[in-house]
């Protein structure tokens, strides 16, 4: 059976996140919707693998996926643990997903083999303030989803 690793990544200081500052300044201009205070935004790959195991997860999150010197990663659980409510975007099954076949390639140049299982991605946007679920609805399918290619969740924090 298949494990699955998620490794996610953003930029560590908030100010270089320029596609959560975007979408915070969008939601509010183009949206309607105010009382946002942060937008974050992380790129999540999903390794597929019946092979690799917590500590290779690490290994690819360090030295091939993020930049140590100005990222930061998680594995397996939410990059950020206080958010309001999050957005998750990723390509439909049937959708080339470009990013993860370079993700793929990335992995196995590294080690030097074929990486043996698969790739999937997806957009993670972490939300703080004054939101409730239908105006997060509306942002994942007013802004963020395009229902044609992708598909979305919605959560709010646990």
């Amino acid at each position: 059976m298949s494990q699955i690793h998620r490794i996610e990544v953003a930029f560590s200081d908030e100010s270089l996140d320029s596609a959560g500052i975007s979408v915070k300044n969008a939601v509010s201009e183009d949206l309607g919707i105010s009382g946002l205070e942060k937008v974050r935004c992380t790129e999540a790959y999903y390794l597929h693998s019946d092979s690799l195991d917590g500590k290779l997860a690490t290994e690819i999150a360090q030295n091939v996926l993020s930049d140590k010197i100005i990222q930061s990663y998680s594995l397996d659980t939410d990059l950020f643990a206080d958010y309001d409510f999050l957005i998750e975007v990723r390509l439909h099954h049937d959708v080339t997903d470009n990013l993860a076949i370079v993700t793929s390639e990335a992995i196995s140049d590294y080690y030097g083999k074929k990486f043996g299982g698969n790739v999937t991605t997806s957009r993670r946007y972490y939300f703080w303030g004054g939101i409730d679920m239908e105006q997060a609805e509306r942002i994942a399918t007013g802004m963020l989803a395009n229902p044609v290619v992708e598909a979305y969740t919605v959560e709010a924090r646990k």
